[in-house]
Order: structure tokens, then C-alpha cells, then sequence
């Protein structure tokens, strides 16, 4: 738990029982980042900051899809999710806000480090505390942690576009490019509503988004705009790549048919003769030749190698 109060121009941390009276200083405002969900006290806190009773039930069940909610109180509940690249993989967070015109209560779920470093920029003078730059900070670090994300999955896109000719090991490529295709997948479902979330701010809430903080959110819609738009062109490609890899898988198969089809061909030959052989024919000329069985492999194995060679030639071989 991180519990800060700003008052009288300065930042004091203050214990789980003195919320109460942070909250009541004037012209306060409080910053409380929660990690998991301790329900006997967020029923209080609730209690305390007049938080719906909705938005405390999705707070507690947590895995929501990205939003925003206005309630009749003033206060506005969102819900964000955090994306961190982890060996190959991408793991989701997800933080919910209470936000209101004296404090903003930050609910972490899942993996993630925290919100210090927005807490930091928030201390450092550089804004005046409130809820409106209090929310900034916090969106704006959720947005640059999904810089890297994006940038991790070109570079495996990039690895595996290196071997989309590389017909051995086409179908394990496609089972890359398939899961690598679902991540971005995941990943532009989370940052798609971000965008608009963002967008709704700096429209319709004005008392939060002040005039001089919205060329900072714009900022951030900015970034989320190109996120999304990097993301669209890497699904396209994983699309593309993915059609490459299955057209080699069925290009190798057709070589093997093509092969299998040249030598069922070559054996065809002594085959047929052999078999006009095997019939018992009682008027066949060349049996009482001393040449005539000879002849008949020569002339076999002769027309089996002139089959092999034309084939050879064509690519059937």
C-alpha cells in the first residue's frame, strides 16, 4: 500500500487509520495505490469517498474489459489493463481508478511494478496535484510500458518473416506466426478502448482535463493512435506471412507427390512387361530366341533410365 497526501505545498505519507483525516485537510488531495484487493477495506474506503456500490463489485472481481464509468456522485471509475513482454509471452495486468476532485485510489491486479514512478513525476513540482494530472501520469506510464511490448513482437515477426522460404520448417514457422498473430491480437483489443477512453477525458470532462492538461492527454491519445496503427500494419504482415508459410507447406507436399508420382511411373514399365510375362502365353515368338529374355531386360532397364532421366529433367525427381 502507498499512501501520499498533498497539503500546504507538500507531500506527507500517512498510515492505513489517518485516511480519514488526510482526506478532511483542506485543499488536500490523495494519492492511495492498492496491490490486490483487501475487501473489508475497500468496503470502508468506499464508505469514506462515497464510491458506488458498482464500481466496488467490479473492483473486487477485477478482470473487467477496458472502460470508463461517470457516476452520480461525480466520480469516475476506469478500468486499464497493463501489458509487460515476458519470454516470449505477454502478461496482463489490470488497474482500476477511482478518481474524484480530492483523491485518486489506484487497485492493482496481476503482474506489474507499481505506479512509484508516477507518483514521482507527480511529487517532483512539475504539476500542480490534482485528479486531472494525478490521472495523466498514471495513463501516461500504462501507455509507455506498451511501447516495448509492441517493439518485441516486430522483432519475433521479423524472425520469423527471415524464415518463411525455409520449406522444413514451414509448419512449425506457422505455429509461431499463429501465436504471435493471437498476442497482437490481445494486445489491440487493450489498446483500441484506451484510445477512446483517453478521447471521452478530454471531451466530456473537462473539470478533470483542464485547458493546460490537454495537450498532455492529447499526447497520450497520440501515442496510443500510433501503438494501434503499428499494431494493424503487424497483423496485416503476420496475414501475409501466414498465407507465404502455407502456400510452402502445400508447394512441399506437391513436390512429394510429384516424386512419388515419377517413380510409380519408372516402376510402371518393368511392371508391365513382367506381368505380360507371368501370363502363360503358349505363342510368344521370342521364347525360343537365346537372346529373347536379354533383350527384354535391357530393352526394360534402357526405358526405365530414359523415363528416369526425362523426369530428372522436368524437376519430378
Amino acid at each position: 500500500m502507498n499512501n501520499w497526501v498533498y497539503s500546504a505545498n507538500q507531500w506527507l505519507e500517512v498510515e492505513q487509520g489517518g485516511l480519514a483525516d488526510a482526506i478532511a485537510l483542506p485543499d488536500s488531495f490523495v494519492w492511495l495505490e492498492l496491490n490486490g484487493i483487501d475487501q473489508t477495506f475497500l468496503k470502508k474506503l468506499g464508505d469514506l469517498l462515497d464510491l458506488h456500490e458498482l464500481a466496488l463489485e467490479d473492483a473486487i472481481a477485477a478482470r473487467q474489459r477496458p472502460k470508463i464509468e461517470e457516476y452520480p456522485n461525480g466520480g469516475l471509475f476506469m478500468v486499464m489493463r497493463t501489458a509487460t513482454e515476458w519470454n516470449n509471452n505477454v502478461d496482463y495486468g489490470e488497474t482500476h481508478v477511482f478518481l474524484g476532485h480530492r483523491y485518486i485510489v489506484i487497485i492493482r491486479h496481476g503482474p506489474g511494478s507499481g505506479y512509484a514512478h508516477a507518483l514521482e513525476r507527480l511529487k517532483s513540482g512539475r504539476f500542480t496535484p490534482s485528479s486531472g494530472t494525478a490521472l495523466y501520469v498514471v495513463l501516461d506510464q500504462i501507455v509507455d510500458a506498451y511501447r516495448p511490448v509492441t517493439e518485441r513482437l516486430e522483432e519475433r515477426y521479423d524472425g520469423y518473416e527471415a524464415a518463411l522460404l525455409e520449406t522444413h520448417v514451414a509448419e512449425q514457422n506457422l505455429t509461431r506466426l499463429y501465436s504471435l498473430k493471437r498476442q497482437t491480437l490481445l494486445l489491440a483489443q487493450i489498446l483500441e478502448p484506451m484510445a477512446d477512453m483517453v478521447q471521452d477525458l478530454v471531451r466530456m470532462h473537462p473539470e478533470i482535463v483542464e485547458k493546460g492538461l490537454k495537450v498532455y492527454y492529447r499526447d497520450v491519445q497520440d501515442h496510443l493512435t500510433r501503438l494501434n496503427r503499428d499494431l494493424e500494419q503487424i497483423r496485416e504482415m503476420l496475414t501475409d506471412a501466414m498465407h507465404v508459410s502455407l502456400a510452402s507447406i502445400s508447394l512441399r507436399q506437391n513436390e512429394s507427390v510429384q516424386k512419388l508420382a515419377g517413380w510409380g511411373a519408372i516402376l510402371a514399365v518393368p511392371t508391365l512387361v513382367f506381368s505380360l510375362y507371368g501370363m502363360n502365353f503358349k505363342v510368344m515368338p521370342e521364347l525360343n530366341w537365346p537372346w529373347a529374355y536379354p533383350a527384354v531386360l535391357a530393352l526394360t532397364l534402357t526405358a526405365c533410365f530414359g523415363l528416369y532421366l526425362h523426369l530428372k529433367k522436368r524437376g519430378w525427381i
